[in-house]
């Protein structure tokens, strides 16, 4: 007999959508070569559509936010994953009319994936309770580090045999049945225990503001009979809650809190969206192994990335019902996922320069080192995206804490921020590269500076108390 509570199906099914999201982000990232090849296009070009994604991405945070909080996460959800299978869909064709023509299936892609994470939020805040809610948010966000390895996976071998519009195709019908299949989960149904507890806020709520509403009266007597009307003093109470349906953006924007996710959210993705895009290049230019090596290297660094994923919920829940402090356990688990990364970026850092040379070296016969140096930079790298998977439960799970009434739209506004680096950290990687000619300089300094950042104002600002304003 099935005992899981029906909320796990429609974690699961949201998992699935995220791992379609980032298997249809990464296609580009290796069939860009043999496109690059077939179309003529200079490493301008490149850049321009890897880019172009990023463009339509940040465009929709605020709006899917929004928008998820108005009619639900779950209807935006499957808007979103058919917005960008549309797109990925129409890409191989769309290359053959016009570079300008691919990029703006690119943009399409990258608004409908846009849509995800708050639509996402929206539904997990709704159904979800709290004591479970670090599974929950490490199993869907985890969609994504599975989504990159599949992805980087299938398309070496889906372009050797089928050619490049392969994993654009095959990809694009994936994501079209997931949306045929999205309702039959009944996405919008809640458990007994969840409506249960939300009756029992409800409640809690409603007596503090009886209790309010007495002192607030009491108080006004006390000053004086006749100054202050028993309906004036009603009226001033419930200004100071949000009207039913209208967000309370300027609340946001003045709460510590919110700055903290924020600034956690920018700088984490400065060091994922980089590496994202980098690191393959990274490989074969100054590690000098071949294309098909560097797409494998690659991806050993989001399996352990995806190995860490099971540990990470299980843990934070549990810290949770022993009793710890859940601002403490967001803190230490994003403490984690930035310290430690930033660790590994700056030793990358001092050895990348020793590893060119001898792996440069290692050709020629001259030094073994070389695959040496490359191993221990690999690993250094997977235990970076390791435990990078601790902000899981750390600034991913943060939005929900805060307010789960307006989880999706604080994540439109932290994620337009995360979605920054995608645009200003790829291309400033490359200028950087350009100018200084130093992997150090271009990839892992930037990257371990902002990950310190983002720890020490998270652990300076961030909080798991819900807000006034929710």
């Amino acid at each position: 007999m099935n005992t899981r509570p029906h909320r796990w199906n429609v974690v699961v099914m949201i998992a699935v959508a995220f791992v379609l999201c980032n298997m249809d982000k990464v296609n580009m990232s290796v069939a860009v070569i043999p496109m690059a090849a077939e179309l003529g296009w200079s490493a301008t070009e490149r850049g321009l559509v890897s880019s172009s994604f990023f463009w339509g991405y940040s465009a929709t945070q605020l709006p899917a936010g929004y928008i998820s909080t108005k009619i639900g996460g779950a209807k935006v959800l499957a808007a979103g994953v058919a917005l960008w299978s549309f797109g990925t869909l129409i890409a191989p064709p769309a290359a053959q009319t016009s570079l300008l023509a691919l990029c703006a299936t690119r943009v399409l892609v990258g608004l409908g994936e846009g849509f995800a994470p708050s639509a996402a939020t929206a539904v997990l805040a709704k159904l979800v309770p709290s004591t479970e809610r670090s599974r929950a948010v490490a199993a869907v966000w985890g969609g994504l580090d599975v989504g990159s390895a599949v992805g980087l996976l299938l398309c070496g071998p889906l372009i050797r045999m089928f050619g490049w519009p392969s994993v654009f195709y095959l990809f694009a019908v994936l994501g079209l049945v997931w949306v045929a299949a999205w309702p039959l989960v009944q996405p919008d149904k809640m458990d007994p225990d969840m409506i249960a507890e939300n009756k029992k806020k409800e409640q809690e709520r409603a007596t503090r503001l009886a209790l309010a509403q007495a002192n607030e009266v009491a108080a006004s007597a006390l000053e004086s009979v006749d100054e202050t009307p028993v309906s004036a003093t009603y009226a001033k109470l419930e200004k100071s809650l949000p009207p039913d349906g209208k967000v309370p953006w300027g609340e946001f924007f003045r709460s510590p809190p919110v700055w903290a996710v924020t600034v956690a959210h920018f700088c984490f993705n400065w060091g994922y969206y980089t590496l994202l895009a980098w690191l393959p290049s990274y490989f074969e230019l100054a590690l000098g192994l071949n294309v098909e090596r560097s797409s494998f290297l690659t991806l050993i660094p989001y399996i352990a990335m995806t190995a860490m994923m099971p540990l990470v919920g299980p843990v934070a829940d549990g810290w949770v019902k022993n009793g710890v402090p859940l601002t403490r356990v967001r803190k230490i688990c994003q403490g984690i996922a930035f310290v430690g990364p930033a660790v590994c970026m700056i030793a990358c850092a001092i050895l990348t320069p020793a590893a060119a040379a001898t792996a440069k070296a290692a050709t020629t016969g001259v030094s073994a080192a070389g695959p040496v140096l490359t191993a221990v930079l690999v690993g250094l790298m997977s235990v970076a995206f390791a435990l990078g998977a601790w902000s899981r439960a750390g600034l991913y799970c943060n939005h929900q804490d805060l307010s789960p009434k307006y989880a999706s739209a604080l994540l439109g506004i932290t994620n337009t921020a995360g979605a920054i680096p995608g645009v200003l950290g790829v291309t400033m990687a490359g200028y950087l590269l350009d100018t200084t000619a130093s992997w150090a300089n271009a990839l892992f300094i930037p990257t371990a500076i902002c990950q310190l950042f983002g720890a020490a104002v998270y652990t300076w600002l961030a909080s798991s108390e819900r807000q006034s304003w929710s």
